[in-house]
């Protein structure tokens, strides 16, 4: 056994270039589906599922790091914020975040993760974060973020989508004012879906 020490972004560059010839062929990016064609996570079409808890196990955060860090790139603000933010979710109750999967990557899992609440799963994810670009699309309209009071917010992006579509809004994680109104959209589209 082999014992490698460093920030988790070392080690997971440390894993990328020590990998199998294998695994080096594979993509380093799923052209992961876009939320509106993402399998019912009922389907069994995802990987693990992290719950909210006081403390999120061990094992867990490590495989949320290695994920975080692994798909987000050299972008030390970026992988912040999204490591941030999901964390931050994790700690609320009733929230869950699971990897996507995808056949396309050498460890199996997508470029997303999706954010949804406990329970019954009728309505997929609440929203789906990418960390290679800190992309954040929500299960929210023009409506909704009208109630919401942040129509005319410069860091939400409406999405040209077709109409049965309901992930009509972007929210990338760009800044502390994008992350605290991420936050604020996933709590509005929980609400939303568990209210339906």
């Amino acid at each position: 056994m082999r014992i490698i020490e460093g920030s988790p972004q070392e080690i997971v560059e440390y894993e990328r270039a020590n990998s199998d010839a294998a695994s080096r062929t594979a993509p380093a990016l799923d052209a992961a589906p876009s939320p509106e064609e993402n399998a019912d996570p009922t389907t069994g079409s995802e990987a693990a599922t992290l719950h909210s808890s006081p403390a999120l196990p061990a094992e867990d955060h490590v495989a949320l790091m290695k994920f975080i860090y692994g798909r987000a790139g050299k972008n030390a603000v970026r992988t912040h914020l999204t490591e941030r933010f999901v964390m931050k979710l994790l700690a609320e109750d009733d929230i869950v975040v699971a990897f996507g999967r995808s056949s396309k990557t050498h460890d199996g899992l997508a470029d997303y993760l999706m954010i949804r609440g406990s329970g019954p799963q009728r309505y997929g994810a609440a929203a789906y974060l990418r960390p290679s670009n800190g992309g954040m699309s929500v299960r929210l309209g023009p409506d909704d973020i009208e109630e919401l009071g942040e129509k005319d917010n410069p860091r939400i992006q409406y999405r040209n989508v077709a109409p049965s579509d309901p992930y009509k809004i972007n929210c990338p994680l760009a800044d502390d004012e994008a992350f605290t109104l991420a936050v604020t959209l996933v709590r509005a589209a929980l609400e939303t879906v568990r209210s339906e």
